[in-house]
């Protein structure tokens, strides 16, 4: 073969390397899915399961009972308060899905646009004070004695600072799907405060 022969074909193996780096670090990007990049590396192991079930929420996958929508909302904000989060471009998707969870009524009070911005303030502001949640324990539910389509479940949300702060969610079965109409701030004992 000739000297321009040989050159020709080791230039057609050098691209055809390439070809195939570039074509495994591609197809490595869309393994690891859109949000590469979005959780700090120290904590994707975590943030990108949380992400992933998430995302999976819709009408036709919604959770069975007020427990399971009350353990999905806080698993929402676990992701957005967990310092998980590197690229913040991510939380309106996120929110999007937190609100299928909630009442029509309770949409309907707050866009959101308005929530995405208090959100994104409240993850500054922890960010900048060091402060994270780093627990959630759920209680079972109390349905209602008076009207089995209401009910409650208690939280328990730790940060941190080591700090507890207690919630009690209300729920409501709209059709046949368990929403969340409100939540408390109470003290350890579960009265509102």
């Amino acid at each position: 073969m000739t000297k321009k022969g040989n050159n020709t074909i080791g230039a057609l193996v050098i691209i055809l390397v390439a070809f195939i780096i570039v074509g495994f670090f591609s197809y490595s990007m869309l393994k690891n899915g859109e949000t590469a990049g979005y959780f700090y590396k120290d904590a994707e192991s975590v943030a990108q399961p949380l992400y992933d079930k998430i995302m999976a929420l819709s009408e036709e996958a919604y959770p069975k009972t007020p427990e399971e929508v009350v353990s999905l909302f806080t698993d929402v904000n676990k992701l957005l308060y967990g310092d998980k989060i590197k690229d913040t471009s991510i939380v309106p998707a996120i929110l999007e899905k937190q609100r299928i969870l909630l009442s029509d009524n309770l949409v309907a009070k707050n866009s959101l646009e308005d929530q995405t911005e208090s959100v994104l303030a409240s993850i500054e502001n922890l960010k900048s004070n060091e402060v994270k949640v780093t627990s959630v324990d759920i209680k079972p539910t109390v349905y209602d004695q008076k009207n089995n389509k209401k009910a409650y479940v208690k939280v328990d949300t730790k940060d941190s600072l080591f700090q507890t702060y207690y919630q009690v969610y209300y729920l409501e079965l709209e059709g046949d799907k368990w929403k969340i109409t409100g939540w408390y701030n109470t003290d350890e004992n579960y009265n509102i405060t």
